[in-house]
């Protein structure tokens, strides 16, 4: 089981591995050398690492593509604890070395990382990746167990004790959640396409508006889109007003720009490689999709960022008008280059689902927008 995932997702002898963690050593000495230093507290470290590697897992034990892999295995007599436990170990480095390490590279550029906050971020890693996956193996069964995994790691982050006492509290938590992963079986991890319902076809003139209803209709009923969504926003919330406590003034800004994060639909498009290659067969496709497209996402994320301001507000952050007026922009922005990108260069070369949530081309509209933040922070 080790060597057959590892040579995917690995490389054959951990080349892709050693690839991309050389790349992270080399982009973190980069941005170090540029002399720049983020106050960053335990806890918001903590809430990062978990949800960044918490998502990445969920998607990676869900893609197609892992389906595809483990169909033949299900079939196979095996040692459940072993295989389980080879597993989570491919899973756990794949997720490591070719996304994760990509965090850790802009954490040691930016912030101060003591051995301390090293090891911190080790156990928060271990939780999200255990916690993950535990969720992952209930959620058919005992979902209100998966729940609990999500509202455990969301707690761990804020009520993170101080000193000593952290790394014992998620040394704990790296432990139980550990030790029930082990009490499910491989079977609880079977990946299957999601089967899509079957309509009546009904005789009628060309119906309007069939673009922008199929869009809204297939980011309706993808539910891993809203609860992605809905998780980003609540980060955005959190992370801003903490940033606004340490005396940030682009605080505000800078949420709103880290929705636009938002995997799922940040690559629409190229996850659905069906789509795609008709698309590319689709005549003046640009008028007659990608423009509807870009009209969708600029309703949804001017919901996302009406959605992000409110919670702000109530939690007490500090919402200024230049916000509200901004609001808009930056959807119609996100909209914009979401819908250029995809069009213009959609992401094909990819491995398995996950490699799409941080392919570096969908950090381009981020880095945009919270350039602009930061600079209507300054206002």
């Amino acid at each position: 089981m080790f060597k057959m995932l590892s040579r995917k997702l690995l490389g054959e002898n951990f080349s892709s591995a050693l690839k991309n963690v050389f790349i992270s050593v080399f982009i973190a000495y980069g941005l170090y050398s540029m002399g720049k230093q983020i106050p960053l507290s335990e806890k918001v470290l903590v809430l990062t690492v978990i949800v960044f590697s918490g998502t990445l897992v969920i998607q990676t034990l869900g893609s197609a593509d892992n389906a595809k892999i483990l169909r033949g295995l299900f079939a196979m007599p095996c040692d459940e604890r072993r295989t389980l436990g080879e597993y989570t170990a491919v899973t756990g480095l794949y997720i490591l070395t070719s996304k994760v390490s990509l965090l850790a590279a802009l954490l040691f550029a930016f912030t101060k990382m003591t051995p301390y906050r090293c090891l911190i971020f080790l156990l928060a890693f271990l939780y999200a990746l255990f916690g993950g996956m535990a969720a992952f193996g209930n959620f058919k069964k005992r979902p209100y167990i998966s729940v609990l995994y999500v509202a455990a790691g969301v707690s761990a982050a804020f009520l993170l004790p101080d000193g000593k006492a952290a790394v014992i509290a998620l040394a704990a938590a790296d432990v139980i959640c550990g030790g029930t992963l082990f009490l499910l079986k491989m079977e609880n991890f079977r990946a299957a396409p999601a089967v899509g319902r079957v309509r009546k076809v009904r005789a009628a003139s060309k119906p309007a508006l069939l673009i922008p209803r199929y869009l809204g209709r297939y980011l309706l009923e993808k539910k891993a889109y809203i609860f992605s969504t809905l998780f980003i926003i609540g980060f955005a919330v959190f992370f801003a007003l903490n940033a606004e406590k340490m005396g940030m003034g682009a605080a505000c800004g800078l949420g709103m720009a880290a929705i636009s994060v938002n995997s799922p639909v940040s690559t629409m498009i190229s996850s659905n490689r069906g789509l795609d290659r008709k698309l590319d067969s689709l005549p003046a496709k640009t008028e007659r999709f990608f423009v509807p497209f870009g009209v969708v996402l600029f309703c949804f994320y001017l919901v996302c960022f009406g959605l992000f301001l409110t919670a702000f507000g109530i939690g007490g952050g500090t919402t200024a008008v230049r916000y509200l007026i901004a609001a808009p922009i930056f959807a119609a922005e996100g909209a914009f280059l979401t819908s250029f990108l995809e069009n213009r260069y959609p992401i094909k070369n990819w491995k398995t689902e996950a490699d799409l949530t941080h392919n570096p081309r969908k950090y381009i509209l981020p880095l945009v927008l919270m350039t602009e933040a930061a600079v209507l922070g300054l206002i």
